[in-house]
């Protein structure tokens, strides 16, 4: 999927949700803001720059922040990764849909490029298929991981459920 896609299949399902709750879009990225105080709360995705992958696929991550303006990127007083305002419930939720999401990846051929560069790269491209068993903590930097565009809504309908407590936690950086 190129990200043009992804973006896109994340507005059609995210921006009714976002804007029940009194957003409007930003100005960069895929965003949303509202004010929040004297402040504005933004949210935004962003797919990862290291591209796509016939096989691995690629990923996206979700952020917020509380800044002066309605901009990815002003100014921020708080800015975190949605993944660090989530509850131990929540992050299991996430690592679940994360290894279906793995599991349902078709692994390269035994001449796909990637796997003949070196040990290293190939080891570290491999891991891309190998199930998350530990549980994630509040420090880890998760990015989602998609293949198809089922997968890109699945990852919707859970930022959906979990945007209330995000929203909870901005609240608290006022």
């Amino acid at each position: 999927m190129k990200s043009a896609e992804v973006y896109r299949t994340l507005k059609i399902i995210l921006a009714p949700e976002l804007k029940a709750a009194g957003f409007s879009r930003a100005k960069g990225l895929l965003s949303w803001a509202r004010k929040q105080g004297e402040r504005y709360l933004v949210v935004w995705c962003q797919v990862s720059q290291s591209g796509w992958d016939a096989y691995a696929g690629s990923k996206f991550t979700v952020e917020f922040q509380l800044s002066d303006g309605p901009v990815v990127g002003a100014s921020a007083v708080h800015r975190q990764r949605f993944v660090k305002m989530l509850n131990e419930v929540e992050r299991d939720e996430l690592r679940s849909i994360q290894n279906d999401v793995i599991a349902s990846l078709e692994r390269p051929p035994a001449n796909y490029p990637l796997l003949h560069v070196s040990e290293a790269v190939r080891n570290y491209y491999l891991k891309d298929f190998e199930r998350i068993e530990e549980p994630y903590g509040e420090r880890d930097d998760v990015w989602l991981r998609y293949r198809s565009q089922e997968h890109v809504c699945a990852w919707a309908q859970f930022i959906i459920r979990i945007l209330p407590s995000c929203f909870r936690c901005a609240q608290a950086w006022e």
